[in-house]
């Protein structure tokens, strides 16, 4: 039982029922609580983890522990968006986790979203298909960037602006597909980056696609830049911002807004050893039909989609380039619209 932590008479009933893995870990890093799905996920051979230090669990320094850590420390509620899950008896795993403290005693509340492991036949035919896809995108390049150039010698300015633009973006593809290494994940080149150049591109490229959408936007000048690699984000972004002008395009009066700001009360740390960092937040809505609930629990997932003829991927690329970049996205799919949050965080704190 958990009578010993400061919840609600009836929380422990209701944790137990969660589908998530959820602990309870004492100031002494003992777990105090642990629902069934936590039991499933690591009571290794069947043994209790009522009790028992977290790090006999899960091994002394694992991530898992540093999480609990850095929450009591910080007294602030932190997010690892990758984790990896072992200890003794357990079979290798990972996941995203949240930790927050719980009352004035040092408790700390755990709660874990196990990722399901990729086959590794699933895995074979997925570097088949890349290196398939990188080879072929190379040869069009080039193509259409000498056209793009040629309509650019026409007198018209906005065709010289819109060359420009579709020269940008093809030099920006072949950047992508010259550092694609599909056994690996594509490197990131850590720049300090002004969030709103990237939101200014990805504007462009929405206009120029979706003429018919309004796009908003109310962007907060203070902010401070973010470390990553321009070229991703721009991608991470357009790929949310193109499934947002879809969706609202099926509106009589279509629209999308992008809003940056400071996100108070939230910490993320993203690396075992890395600092957990305050994060600026970039939300992107719609007025849309909504995301139904059939979607919603694997919207991120490759070849997940309800689209005609749609490939699934383009949210499931943007939220790998975020979690690379230590960020997260949280969606909010209420009927007639949606909202896309992505958090990322700041180089320094101003």
């Amino acid at each position: 039982m958990i009578a010993s932590l400061p919840l609600q008479p009836d929380a422990d009933r209701w944790l137990e029922a969660l589908p998530v893995p959820v602990l309870g870990i004492d100031a002494g890093e003992r777990v105090r609580f642990a629902n069934a799905a936590a039991a499933e996920a690591l009571g290794a051979g069947g043994r209790g983890l009522q009790g028992r230090p977290l790090a006999d669990i899960v091994g002394a320094d694992a991530p898992l522990l540093l999480l609990t850590r850095r929450a009591r420390t910080l007294e602030t509620r932190v997010v690892e968006a990758d984790l990896e899950i072992s200890g003794p008896g357990l079979a290798p795993a990972r996941a995203a986790g949240a930790a927050a403290p719980v009352g004035e005693q040092g408790h700390v509340a755990l709660v874990l979203h196990l990722k399901p492991p990729m086959r590794a036949g699933a895995r074979a035919g997925a570097v088949i298909a890349a290196r398939t896809l990188a080879h072929e995108v190379r040869n069009p390049l080039a193509g259409i960037r000498a056209a793009a150039q040629l309509l650019g010698r026409e007198v018209s300015p906005e065709a010289v602006g819109l060359s420009d633009l579709i020269c940008a973006e093809v030099d920006r593809v072949a950047r992508l597909v010259d550092r694609f290494d599909p056994m690996d994940a594509p490197r990131v080149s850590h720049q300090p980056i002004n969030v709103h150049a990237v939101l200014e591109r990805v504007r462009a490229l929405i206009a120029a696609s979706f003429p018919d959408v309004r796009i908003d936007d109310s962007f907060d000048p203070s902010l401070p830049p973010i470390r990553g690699d321009m070229d991703q984000l721009i991608q991470a972004l357009l790929n949310i911002a193109k499934n947002a002008a879809e969706s609202a395009s099926a509106s009589p009066d279509p629209r999308i807004s992008v809003r940056t700001r400071f996100r108070p009360g939230v910490r993320v740390r993203s690396g075992v050893t890395g600092a957990a960092r305050a994060q600026l937040e970039i939300a992107v809505t719609d007025n849309g039909p909504g995301v139904g609930a059939d979607i919603a629990e694997r919207l991120f997932e490759p070849f997940a989609s309800t689209k005609p003829g749609g490939m699934g991927l383009g949210l499931s690329i943007a939220a790998d380039i975020i979690a690379r970049h230590g960020g997260l996205i949280e969606v909010d799919g209420a009927p007639g619209a949606a909202q896309f949050r992505i958090l990322l965080p700041i180089e320094r704190e101003e």
